[in-house]
């Protein structure tokens, strides 16, 4: 440290002491001292881990619940498709091709419907989350309308 910084630093230091002194003199003693409030910053300090803990707790399960959702939403479109394909080409089996599909996406096909040339399917994917089961999504494949 520089010579003009130890004094400025002094100053500080003497100024501070005496405040301290002024304030003893006239009875002010410091927060804390009688012993009122031991523990106190603990109570604080636990409250502040707890509640760091809730919201990445609930950032964490909000998080989940997106990423099902989006991997329900591709497993019903990928056996929406594959069913509508396997439906075009005549094999017969539309949904046991959706049911494949989904379940190697990692949904579990709830419906499957066949209305004409068009397919309709509903996947649910569990999620980690204890109060939300599982998520649901919907698709439908099929030829365009023509003209219009």
């Amino acid at each position: 440290m520089t010579g003009t910084m130890k004094r400025v630093w002094r100053c500080v230091r003497m100024r501070v002491a005496g405040i301290a002194a002024r304030l003893r003199r006239r009875g002010v003693r410091p927060h804390g001292a009688d012993g009122e409030d031991e523990g106190s910053a603990t109570v604080v300090g636990v409250a502040l881990v707890v509640a760091a803990a809730v919201l990445v707790g609930a950032l964490a399960a909000t998080g989940n619940i997106v990423l099902r959702q989006s991997q329900a939403r591709t497993a019903a479109d990928v056996a929406a498709l594959g069913a509508a394909s396997a439906l075009w080409r005549g094999d017969g089996t539309p949904c046991a091709v959706a049911a494949w599909l989904s379940d190697a996406n990692a949904g579990n096909l709830e419906r499957c419907d066949v209305d004409g040339d068009d397919i309709s399917v509903s996947v649910h994917v569990p999620t980690d989350v204890p109060f939300v089961d599982y998520v649901t999504a919907s698709a439908r494949a099929g030829p365009r309308p023509c003209g219009g």
